[in-house]
């Protein structure tokens, strides 16, 4: 959700949470995953390639904004220079 609302600056912090309880998890190494908690964990993957690829369309959207903003100043600055 954080995500889909754009909450970038939060998104840090939950990622920070969600690896150490990913760690927390994996660390005794003989406990046997349920089909249901093997699932979750796919769904996590998913979810995390899923930010990733609205992160990336976020910096390039935020990229194009700035290219902008610098042909506006540019533009500016040759108009005020007449």
């Amino acid at each position: 959700m954080v995500v889909l609302e754009q909450q970038w600056d939060v998104l840090p912090d939950m990622q920070g949470k969600q690896d150490e309880m990913l760690k927390a998890l994996f660390l005794d190494k003989a406990y046997v995953f349920t089909a249901e908690e093997k699932e979750a964990l796919f769904e996590v993957q998913r979810l995390n390639k899923d930010i990733l690829i609205a992160a990336e369309a976020f910096k390039a959207e935020i990229a194009a904004k700035l290219r902008g903003m610098r042909q506006g100043k540019s533009k500016a600055g040759e108009y005020q220079s007449l």
